[in-house]
């Protein structure tokens, strides 16, 4: 045998060829650019899959309640943080209860970059109405954050 190799032009010992395709190169970059465009959706606009990322919850203070017709239906007055509270975005507030108390937090969640104008700034509360499981009977009011109960309003000292 002579000493080239067996197929003319082709050298023997030449393995194949093992890059990655081009087409897995342009699918991952499709990939980590749609990825990025979720994240930023979700923290700067609000929007998608990653949504919380772009909201803010601020905590509000609850100050008083009353009832209403419907013992299972009651009124909490959240106090306006002095910056006011932006009309779009609701105040949400959350009833935890037992058999011997109900537990009172008030929030409010908005989009990280807002920027609406602030409405309501120095009027003193807010009513929102709070759907209990069971009626209210006896039992108090707490707030969430420190334990302290709410004062009841009545129809002498309505505050809204």
């Amino acid at each position: 045998m002579a000493g080239g190799p067996l197929i003319p032009g082709l050298k023997e010992f030449d393995g194949p060829k093992r890059g990655v395709p081009a087409i897995v190169w342009w699918l991952l970059a499709v990939v980590v650019l749609a990825g990025l465009s979720v994240v930023f959706l979700g923290v700067f606009m609000g929007s998608g899959p990653l949504r919380s990322l772009g909201l803010v919850t601020d905590q509000l203070e609850p100050v008083a309640y009353r009832p209403t017709t419907d013992g299972r239906v009651i009124q909490v007055a959240v106090a306006v943080p002095p910056e006011g509270l932006c009309e779009t975005y609701p105040v949400d507030v959350e009833a935890v209860e037992t058999a011997a108390s109900v537990s009172i937090s008030a929030s409010v969640t908005s989009l990280r970059n807002s920027s609406c104008a602030r409405t309501m700034a120095g009027e003193g509360e807010v009513w929102v109405d709070v759907f209990l499981a069971t009626d209210l009977a006896s039992r108090p009011l707490v707030k969430a954050s420190d334990g302290r109960e709410l004062p009841r309003q009545t129809a002498a000292n309505l505050g809204g």
